[in-house]
């Protein structure tokens, strides 16, 4: 990493910021070119194993058989600096990149845990849900191998937007 004075090294902290993370982006090998989708995802604790869900068809699961390796993005606490007094500005922001493999979930009890992280990501309090849709739902398991952390935190100075 160039910015050594940005990097996250701290798994702990590299998984907080994941936690304030609502999108990941998911890279997937097409052979050509990355392929490259947002998605909602969940998360194990330590933040070394996330869950994504979909459709039951789709390009992606076209391109994961072929290529389970995938990179992955996710940022947040994004803001605007504006210093006047130097007529600059900056963002600050939040972010972990990575890599890791995927594998799809086919039990009924481990797709409803994975479904379980994926709805505590983005609502803290246990959430009743139709268990309706699981069968008709693909979820993934993606196992992270490696993972960077990096901070742009609030400059002082600068006034935030």
């Amino acid at each position: 990493m160039r910015r050594k004075d940005r990097e996250v090294t701290d798994p702990a902290e590299i998984t907080s910021i994941m936690s304030r993370c609502e999108v990941l982006h998911l890279a997937i090998n097409t052979g050509e070119a990355p392929y490259l989708l947002p998605v909602s995802f969940g998360m194990e604790p330590d933040g070394m194993t996330l869950y994504l869900h979909g459709a039951m068809t789709g390009r992606k699961y076209d391109l994961l058989a072929r290529d389970n390796r995938v990179g992955f993005e996710m940022d947040c606490t994004h803001g605007l600096v504006l210093d006047d007094a130097d007529h600059s500005c900056t963002v600050n922001y939040e972010s972990v990149m990575g890599w890791g493999v995927i594998e799809e979930l086919t039990g009924e009890e481990e797709k409803r845990h994975a479904l379980d992280r994926i709805m505590a990501q983005y609502h803290a309090e246990a959430f009743p849900y139709s268990a309706a849709p699981i069968p008709h739902t693909r979820l993934l398991r993606l196992r992270v191998e490696e993972r960077t952390g990096k901070r742009r935190p609030k400059r002082m100075g600068g006034k935030s937007c």
